[in-house]
């Protein structure tokens, strides 16, 4: 991080809106075609990114009540999203051009704060082997490592993670 970003980032956070649709897509995609070649085949990678489309990330916020929160850019748009619903960490996406900025742990933070702020103990994630350090890093630990099926129909080797987070005590913890 540059000295100035402490006090003034290239970027804001906000929660996600539907608007943010083609922007959520944008960065995942990157981050799966491109940071996904570091572990996974091209066909992996090429069947995880398959079938997605804006439409899943508004249904997501709409229907499914998944909360999202953006990274926003100044001249790119979405450079970075987190989303989440209940305990659940469901996604966490940096643009490859926008990594080792912190944006990842900023907005992991972020979630098990808010995570925390409803109740529970836990946070659970379901980690790609790409994200795997990094969560690990943030001290989640590999419950079960598992085959997820991708959008184009390959299986893909992934984890389920959890972290214990400490809880607000004047709230009853939710499980």
């Amino acid at each position: 991080m540059r000295p100035l970003e402490r006090f003034f980032p290239p970027y804001k956070l906000r929660p996600g809106r539907p608007g943010d649709a083609d922007g959520l897509l944008r960065v995942h995609q990157r981050a799966i075609l491109i940071l996904g070649r570091r572990v996974y085949s091209d066909a992996q990678v090429e069947s995880w990114a398959c079938g997605n489309t804006p439409d899943r990330y508004i249904e997501a916020m709409n229907e499914d009540g998944e909360a999202f929160e953006v990274a926003v850019a100044r001249k790119t748009g979405v450079v970075a999203f987190c989303s989440r619903k209940d305990n659940e960490v469901r996604g966490l996406y940096v643009d490859p051009d926008w990594t080792r900025h912190g944006l990842g742990r900023l907005l992991l933070r972020r979630a098990e704060a808010a995570i925390t702020a409803a109740g529970h103990g836990r946070v659970s994630i379901g980690a790609s082997l790409t994200g795997l350090p990094f969560y690990e890093a943030e001290g989640y630990r590999v419950i079960r490592h598992r085959h997820w099926k991708t959008r184009g129909g390959l299986f893909i080797p992934a984890a389920e993670m959890e972290k214990a987070v400490l809880h607000n005590p004047g709230r009853k913890q939710a499980r």
